[in-house]
């Protein structure tokens, strides 16, 4: 599987300053969420196939479009109502709407509450992935056209050792 390594993502993570209005990043939430997804894929599929009208198997080939799964993790930074989202390669389209150079992409609508954080992200003109975390269980869930991704999050504390 192509990408960065959880460690390498914290790593970065730490040395990117987090979204800040004083600059300080002291009021920062700053998560690393690991976990599972689905998007949409297409793949070439060569088959047998039964044929009821002549009692035999006949061969099928061509595109098959389905869900597929794959491991990875998804960064974010929060700061009040502001935030932004690092998405690994398989959850961004071919056909995207931006993001920066390291795949960043700027939260909408971000509220931080005392149980859950909610947010979403544009993708492109069409889908806009809304996520969801629980602040009790660090559970996240993303739910966009064609794609969804669910796992725990941790908190990464700048400046702080984890052990």
């Amino acid at each position: 599987m192509r990408g960065i390594s959880l460690a390498a993502t914290a790593t970065l993570l730490l040395a990117t300053p987090a979204l800040s209005q004083a600059g300080d990043g002291s009021d920062a939430i700053n998560l690393i969420c690991s976990g599972q997804g689905e998007k949409l894929g297409s793949g070439y599929v060569n088959t047998l196939e039964w044929d009821r009208y002549d009692h035999k198997y006949r061969s099928r080939s061509g595109v098959q479009t389905e869900m597929q799964g794959f491991a990875s993790a998804v960064t974010l930074q929060i700061y009040g109502s502001d935030g932004r989202i690092r998405l690994p390669e398989k959850l961004i389209p071919p056909l995207n709407s931006g993001g920066d150079h390291q795949h960043w992409w700027p939260l909408d609508d971000v509220i931080v509450g005392a149980n859950e954080i909610r947010a979403s992200y544009r993708l492109n003109g069409l889908n806009k992935p809304k996520l969801r975390i629980d602040r009790q269980t660090g559970e996240i869930t993303i739910k966009g056209t064609g794609q969804d991704f669910s796992g725990l999050c941790e908190k990464v504390d700048a400046g702080q050792r984890r052990f």
